[in-house]
């Protein structure tokens, strides 16, 4: 009898370790099911390899104004800006990259020399060249145009000829969102 108590102490302790074994690896495989997948579409918008933004970003406003021009390689760059909201203005370049398609309105003034003129460009997504949109001058003015714009499309106010002598400035804002 004491052998038959043994065997089934022997028994039940590997069955305990069984019963163990299979609870821990059941609970392993439980954890990894947890761990949902990523959507296929995570909501950033992407160029090439360059993240621009996320579905976030360009769930709000996006809008930006900037002011006091100088030229830079042509391009007019301001140094204060007075509204950057959402994402896409870069202050340092004067360039506004889209990060958010859609329907956006853009605006743009400057006066100096009597030959100045003024020109708002376009550069497409995947372009290597900028394509004029619209102008103002000579001796500078302003000018306002709304612009259907996809991800990726750069756009950026040319000095084409003369100076800045009395301000400039810059803006744009998302009127419809894609």
């Amino acid at each position: 009898m004491k052998e038959k108590a043994d065997a089934d102490a022997r028994f039940t302790s590997r069955a305990r370790r069984v019963v163990w074994a299979v609870l821990i690896l059941a609970a392993v495989v439980l954890t990894d099911a947890a761990i949902p997948d990523p959507p296929e579409n995570s909501g950033i918008t992407t160029i090439g390899s360059k993240k621009l933004a996320t579905a976030a970003d360009c769930a709000g406003l996006v809008a930006f104004s900037a002011i006091q021009g100088s030229v830079n390689e042509a391009k007019l760059i301001l140094a204060e800006t007075l509204v950057d909201k959402g994402v896409g203005y870069a202050a340092q370049t004067g360039i506004f990259t889209t990060h958010c398609p859609g329907l956006y309105q853009f605006s743009f003034a400057g006066y100096g020399s009597t030959d100045l003129r003024l020109t708002l460009k376009r550069k497409l997504n995947k372009s290597n060249s900028w394509r004029t949109i619209i102008s103002a001058g000579p001796g500078g003015g302003s000018n306002l145009v709304l612009l259907d714009v996809e991800a990726g499309d750069q756009l950026a106010v040319f000095v084409e000829s003369g100076k800045i002598t009395d301000g400039a400035s810059f803006t744009g804002h998302r009127v419809y969102k894609r």
